[in-house]
């Protein structure tokens, strides 16, 4: 006697989501947390987004140039780096490798469940295993708080 498995959503499911990750492993570019492929490669910077509201996450003062730091806009954990006296950067604080939370390094950001780290001047990979660069969001320094946009 031979079983022969029906073919459910389940096991359809299960097919499609390895094949999809084999895929993002073969054509080595990066994937995200669910396995579809992600736009762009690590050594390419994001574009920042335009518009949005914008909302404050911290004052210019407690984040100096050259520094790391996280916040919070709008109920969104974000990461930011202050290149200059005038400017300040944005990005999400989730891993493109795996989901985890990215955490200030320095002049940088770092993940500390696989070890990859990112520039924070542009957010890209400068080692992996994470392939994608950190998504960006708009950010400014208005007045003597640091807004984010989303």
């Amino acid at each position: 006697m031979t079983f022969e498995p029906t073919l459910t959503r389940r096991n359809a499911l299960r097919a499609t989501t390895a094949a999809t990750g084999a895929a993002c492993t073969l054509a080595l570019v990066g994937c995200t947390p669910s396995g579809a492929a992600s736009p762009g490669t690590g050594s390419v910077p994001s574009e920042i987004p335009t518009g949005g509201t914008p909302y404050q996450v911290g004052k210019v003062s407690e984040l100096p140039v050259g520094s790391t730091a996280t916040g919070t806009a709008n109920g969104v954990d974000v990461i930011l780096f202050r290149p200059d006296e005038t400017t300040v950067l944005a990005y999400t604080d989730i891993c493109t490798h795996a989901g985890c939370k990215v955490a200030p390094n320095g002049e940088d950001f770092k993940c500390p469940c696989h070890g990859s780290l990112f520039k924070g001047a542009d957010g890209t990979v400068i080692s992996g295993p994470a392939k994608a660069a950190l998504p960006r969001f708009g950010a400014a320094i208005d007045g003597e708080w640091i807004t984010v946009s989303m």
